[in-house]
């Protein structure tokens, strides 16, 4: 299994290798990485899964993988989801994790995260206090949304490195 952190840390339980405490500690990775990246350990062993990030807003956890891993990480049935979901005390969504280079990744990004709501595009908007992005949604499916708007917003916006805001048409 590939993490943000080593194969050793993913073994052990409370304690992190100097390297990996000195990510923590830059920030370059989180708490919730270190959590997650051992419960998907202890749920998967050594299948070839790459955990890259856990975002948490709200009562939202969204664990962002490799590409292809995410129905391997859901587990048959929704196993594995649902026994995240007791741990953690949140709700789970898994997405596939992908370098952000533009508007295209950014629509892939908010489909994934938003389902079943429909993505009708992504916009870049250029304001006084800098540019952000505005995810475009029928205003039909504001009901389908899988979590409150802000919430999504604020994971969106985390993952993107930049403002996103979510507007009904």
């Amino acid at each position: 299994m590939k993490a943000p952190i080593c194969e050793v840390c993913l073994k052990t339980e409370d304690i992190l290798c100097p390297a990996d405490e000195k990510k923590l500690q830059e920030g370059v990775i989180s708490e919730m990485d270190v959590r997650i990246s051992r419960m998907l350990y202890k749920l998967l062993g050594d299948v070839d899964v790459e955990f890259k990030k856990a975002v948490e807003a709200g009562d939202l956890v969204v664990i962002m993988v490799g590409e292809g891993n995410v129905p391997l990480v859901i587990g048959k049935g929704g196993k594995n989801i649902k026994l995240l979901m007791r741990e953690l005390g949140k709700r789970v969504r898994v997405i596939e994790g992908m370098e952000i280079k533009g508007t295209e990744d950014i629509k892939k990004l908010a489909i994934d995260l938003l389902y079943p709501a429909s993505v009708f595009g992504v916009n870049v908007v250029y304001a006084p206090a800098g540019q952000y992005y505005k995810v475009l949604i029928l205003r039909r499916d504001k009901q389908k949304l899988p979590e409150r708007q802000e919430i999504l917003e604020n994971i969106l916006s985390k993952i993107v490195g930049s403002d996103v805001k979510i507007s009904f048409i």
